[in-house]
């Protein structure tokens, strides 16, 4: 029997209803992966599973009242049933309940597939899926579904955005219900806002489920009309628009950063903040803030339930007010399905934080996560659903008993109200950024050091922001001077958030890259077990401290616990959350730098995007091929390989992400002889006095020779000035390093591309093997393989920024490398010198890296 003392019992975790949500999650996210004609075949498997499960659960529950040990029905009526007939009734009993959770997750998830491939057919049957599996130029027509962001890269600037495609081709063909296509352009996108019919013409490319598509012609205002090309007429602007239009007009008096930040805050409008304070809200882990998410409404419920509870209004009457406060912020917002699944988020959130009914909160966020889904089969695509879900549920399970640890712990060197405050603001933000840490790792592929505590000294500046913000965002348009004087007030602690996105993104370490393969992935699953260990030791903390049950055997003595089980649980689960702890921890401290070689003889630089490579020609002398776009980078690879004076300094071509430091070098190295290969006809101010560009099988020498035992000779195959283009006007050359201990090749290819790399090969001027490669253009897709198969290296080295955005390197040049020998990757390994050692090549990774790269594919680059 069980004795209750004083103190309710933490109601217990009901799960029953997950195991439906994985897996209509999961088939909504396949079937847009896999071929149409396997995906039509889905909810028909699923639909069949579903019928066999209830079919079994139909057996197991007529059976379960009929459990009897064999020979029973022959007893007398009155003689009472065996005892061994109770786990036979109890067995029928579990196979009664594991069959119903499976038909009803079977179930959800044939609606959903049915609804996804219903989706999806219509797009097939518009020719669209195969239109851009050619991957050739079409006309595009749409309505841009954000606005238009600014990336910088090595090679200039680009504009991106998401457009929602309604026709393409020419005669135009339409795509019911449309396609989201990412497209990236020039400056001539520049402004474009969310909603505006757009006409252009780009190329797409498919990478997953996601459809890009480069820009070859500017955006014309409006759809495409007819046959002709020409643009059609604007459509009028909707409600959301006129709303948006007047929030920005009545932000724009506010102090700091608040104009940029206030529509973002409140309506989820990112148009107007600027790069800079973008990329600082990312780096930060604030940018969640600036988007409609489950966090605003949550916000918003939480304010009318605190007014109305204050003045004693019955809960059922809060309930019915809080929903049709969030319903008025979605008409005002925009009725879309992201703004749907964020009321509904946070409507749930709500429930769980001031109802206090978290374990009750989680079955309905089951429930409506599979609604929507079955609804909106494409929300499970979009990371905001994904991350929405994750921090509801991370808040629903694990925010109660978190904040009870927290306070419990606060308490004993805070005053009571300070500790409960702080504990609570604390276990929201960590459940939340816990929960959803996998999801942030799969989208960015790296982490911010400093969000938890970013968010926790932001958090208490949001309620200021969008409570208030969003009533004033209703006034915009009938009182535009009301919601001015409201957007003024809230307009300081805004201000207080870009502040804190831009001192927390500058902290040293802030953004860190997440690894890549098997130990990145190892990584996450490790934080998903340390976070479910985790969540099983603060319930049971919780049930236990204080005890608030206690379980009696027979005759009232104590029942006897399993402490060696009990033992090993406990330190299991210490174990895992420990381990995913340090290892998290040793992401983001900086490992030791490793001990150079004495006899290196090649060091790849690691210099972000770009390229850096040393030949060592003497005791503290180089040969320099290329410098990488940053001067601090290329100069402090210089100071910890002890190179203090270059032989010769080789610009492969003039791009910014070869010859960007090539000044510094200079100033600091006062290179013997510079060469340079270009397009253009005068070379920039970046090119030294006195460089000059080789011919075609002019040979040199380079280093001391009798006093180190080191030095290089050169060759130079190819300079073309005349090229189609800058990256195939690279330098090429081949240089055979001499070392005390032997001599060994390296073909230098620069950024040269696949048609120019062809002819090359058709010259015969290659090495038939080369024992090094460096690999050209970053390992883009554009470089081709052709040079890779004929000099079969024995070492391959891929000179590129970690995060680079560029799709560098492309995984099937790697794949290619990998065949030949060991690649080395300044993105995954830093800095790295080589060594000759009986006649092996010895690569040693010293620790040095450079700062992360940024940008994305700018137009006529290829990943």
């Amino acid at each position: 029997m069980t004795v209750q003392a004083r103190g309710s019992v933490p109601a217990a975790v009901d799960l029953r209803l997950v195991p439906a949500v994985v897996l209509t999650l999961a088939v909504c996210l396949a079937i847009p992966l896999i071929p149409y004609d396997a995906a039509f075949v889905v909810p028909w498997v699923l639909a069949f599973l579903a019928l066999v499960a209830t079919g079994l659960m139909m057996w197991a529950s007529s059976g379960q009242g009929q459990a009897q040990f064999p020979g029973q029905a022959h007893r007398p009526r009155e003689c009472p049933a065996r005892p061994l007939a109770r786990p036979l009734a109890r067995r029928r009993g579990r196979t009664t309940a594991i069959t119903a959770l499976a038909a009803i997750a079977l179930w959800i998830a044939a609606v959903a597939a049915v609804q996804a491939v219903g989706d999806r057919a219509p797009v097939r049957d518009s020719g669209w899926e195969d239109a851009v599996a050619a991957e050739r130029p079409l006309r595009l027509s749409g309505e841009a579904a954000g606005p238009a962001v600014l990336r910088t890269g090595t090679f200039g600037d680009s504009w991106h955005l998401t457009v929602t495609v309604q026709a393409f081709g020419h005669p135009s063909r339409e795509i019911p219900g449309g396609a989201e296509v990412v497209v990236s352009g020039g400056s001539h996108w520049e402004g474009l806002q969310s909603g505006a019919a757009v006409c252009f013409t780009a190329s797409p490319e498919v990478e997953g489920a996601t459809v890009f598509a480069r820009a070859s012609t500017a955006p014309q205002t409006g759809s495409c009309s007819g046959d002709t090309g020409e643009p059609g007429l604007d459509g009028a602007p909707t409600g959301r628009d006129v709303v948006r239009a007047a929030v920005h007009q009545a932000a724009a008096g506010t102090v700091g950063t608040a104009p940029q930040l206030l529509p973002g805050l409140i309506l989820g409008d990112r148009s107007a903040q600027d790069p800079a304070l973008d990329e600082s809200m990312k780096t930060s882990g604030l940018s969640h803030l600036s988007a409609v998410s489950g966090a605003n409404c949550t916000l918003i419920a939480g304010a009318v339930t605190m007014a109305l509870r204050s003045v004693r209004v019955r809960r059922s009457v809060v309930l019915g007010a809080v929903l049709g406060v969030l319903v008025v912020f979605v008409i005002v917002v925009g009725p879309e399905p992201s703004v749907i699944r964020a009321a509904v988020m946070g409507a749930l959130g709500a429930w769980a934080v001031f109802f206090g009914r978290g374990r009750q909160a989680l079955p309905l966020l089951c429930l409506a996560a599979c609604v929507l889904l079955c609804w909106q089969p494409g929300l499970a695509r979009e990371p905001a659903f994904q991350l929405s879900l994750a921090a509801t549920a991370g808040i629903v399970l694990a925010a109660r008993p978190v904040e009870q640890w927290l306070t419990a712990v606060l308490r004993r060197a805070l005053p009571g109200p300070v500790a409960g405050i702080l504990g609570a603001a604390l276990a929201v933000t960590v459940t939340a950024q816990v929960a959803c840490q996998p999801i942030l790792v799969g989208m960015t592929g790296e982490f911010s050091a400093y969000s938890v505590p970013a968010n926790l000294l932001a958090a208490p500046l949001v309620p200021f922001v969008t409570v208030p913000g969003t009533f004033a965002a209703v006034l915009a348009v009938p009182w535009p001077g009301l919601a001015a004087a409201v957007f003024w007030v809230v307009g300081w602690p805004a201000a207080g958030i870009g502040w804190i996105a831009s001192e927390v993104s500058g902290w040293p370490g802030a953004l860190h890259a997440w690894p890549e393969g098997p130990l990145g992935a190892g990584l996450v699953v490790m934080h998903v077990a340390a976070a479910l260990a985790l969540l099983w030791l603060l319930m049971r903390w919780e049930r236990s401290r204080p005890a608030r049950v206690r379980r009696l055997g027979m005759h009232g003595r104590p029942r006897p616990t399993p402490a060696g089980q009990l033992r090993w649980s406990l330190a299991a689960a210490g174990t895992t959350v420990c381990a995913a702890a340090g290892s998290q921890l040793g992401l983001v401290i900086a490992p030791p730098s490793g001990s150079l070689p004495a006899d290196w003889s090649l060091a790849a630089c690691d210099v972000g995007q770009g390229d850096m490579l040393v030949l060592r020609t003497g005791e503290r002398t180089a040969m320099v091929v290329d410098t990488g776009p940053d001067p601090a980078a290329a100069t402090a690879c210089l100071d910890r390989i002890g190179v203090d004076r270059v032989d010769l300094l080789v610009l492969s071509h003039l791009h910014q992400d070869h010859a960007g430091a090539a000044a510094d070098i200079v100033g600091c190295c006062s290179p013997i002889e510079v060469l340079y290969s270009t397009l253009e006809s005068t070379p920039g101010p970046g090119v030294p006095a006195g460089a000059r560009q080789p011919v075609p099988g002019e040979t040199g020498r380079v280093g001391d020779r009798p006093a180190s035992g080191y030095w290089v000779d050169w060759t130079v195959l190819e300079a073309d000035p005349e090229a189609g283009n800058e990256n195939d006007a690279s330098l090429q050359m081949t240089a055979t390093a001499h070392t005390p201990e032997g001599d060994y090749t390296v073909l230098l290819t620069g950024d040269m591309e696949e048609e120019a790399s062809r002819a090359l090969l058709g010259q015969d001027v290659l090495p038939e093997s080369v024992d090094v490669l460096k690999v050209a253009h970053h390992g883009a897709r554009n470089g081709g393989l052709d040079v890779v198969r004929a000099v079969d290296p024995a070492l391959s080295v891929v000179q590129v920024g970690r995060d680079n955005g560029y799709g560098h390197p492309h995984p099937s040049v790697i794949g290619e490398l990998e065949r030949h020998g060991p690649v080395i990757r300044t993105d995954l390994h830093g800095t790295t010198v080589v060594s000759l050692r009986d006649g092996e090549l010895v690569p040693t990774l010293t620790g040095a890296r450079a700062p992360e790269a940024s940008g994305t594919r700018p137009a006529g680059e290829a990943g």
